[in-house]
């Protein structure tokens, strides 16, 4: 019979072992390195490309910030036409025969002039872009970085500005009707509104600050082309976006009514809390 060649671990050699062990602790670290390399090269891109879009969505709100803006302006240069072509008429007529006009009549041609609304700059942007200021520099994009500064630069002027002018402009008026109006010889407290060298002056600058409007919503938008240029999103993208934004969540709820919620004013016939002093007023008037 021939014999057998039965591996047995007396015949087992050693360094065979000693070799497979080694292969198979060799393949074992290159698994786990190949895994930890896959499982971090991973993470890192999902957070790198997390990151990208993080900046995309910060830059598409500062740009849309910046566009918001400037239609605020946009809309005030159009109301302001009609507060110019008001002044112009009121400056060019002769005192006298304005003061014959009818107080309801010259009192609607004054509101015409007469501008309250005030400028409002939403500063969130703002602070998230200032926020990640590190980030911008980190990518070397100074121009973006600059360009962005001067239109909030910008923005907060006119928002200062322009509001000033608004309260002086209201200052102005209270001053005259208060000077004016609490006079019964006054006459048309409107006809002084034309008088007042203050307000006359006001009225002749409307024009100057309607051409400041216009300019400086095309600054505004002229530095955000370069912004968009610069970082690579088109203009529609951005006002695509605002759209986005602007557009009214449908909650499948009506929007609150006004009328609805009013109170009604207490009747004083019915004043249950104060009715114990009414015994004192009568009393007084009694005597």
């Amino acid at each position: 019979m021939e014999d057998l060649n039965i591996v047995t671990p007396q015949n087992i050699n050693p360094d065979n072992k000693k070799g497979g062990f080694w292969k198979q602790l060799g393949m074992l670290v290159l698994g786990t390195t190949v895994s930890l390399i896959l499982t971090f090269g991973t993470a890192q891109i999902v957070e790198k490309s997390r990151r990208a879009k993080d900046r995309r969505l910060t830059v598409l709100m500062v740009m849309s910030n910046i566009e918001t803006f400037a239609q605020q302006l946009d809309s005030l240069y159009v109301k302001m036409g009609q507060a110019d072509t008001a002044a112009t008429w009121l400056l060019t007529r002769p005192v006298e025969n304005i003061e014959q006009m009818p107080e309801e009549l010259l009192a609607e041609i004054i509101s015409n002039v007469h501008i309250r609304d005030a400028i409002t700059y939403d500063k969130s942007a703002e602070n998230i872009f200032s926020d990640n200021i590190d980030t911008w520099k980190n990518l070397g994009n100074f121009q973006f970085i600059d360009n962005v500064g001067k239109c909030f630069s910008t923005m907060r002027f006119c928002e200062e500005y322009w509001n000033k002018s608004v309260a002086g402009f209201e200052s102005d008026a209270k001053e005259v009707s208060n000077r004016y109006g609490a006079n019964p010889d006054g006459g048309n407290v409107y006809v002084w509104y034309v008088k007042d060298p203050k307000l006359r002056r006001t009225f002749l600058a409307l024009h100057q600050w309607r051409n400041w409007l216009r300019c400086s919503a095309e600054e505004l938008r002229y530095y955000n082309r370069q912004n968009m240029a610069a970082i690579g999103i088109s203009e529609q993208e951005v006002i695509d976006f605002l759209s986005a934004r602007q557009q009214e969540i449908n909650a499948g709820v009506e929007p609150p009514n006004d009328e609805e919620l009013k109170v009604p004013r207490p009747d004083p016939h019915n004043l249950t809390t104060y009715s114990k002093y009414d015994s004192i007023l009568f009393y007084n008037t009694s005597k």
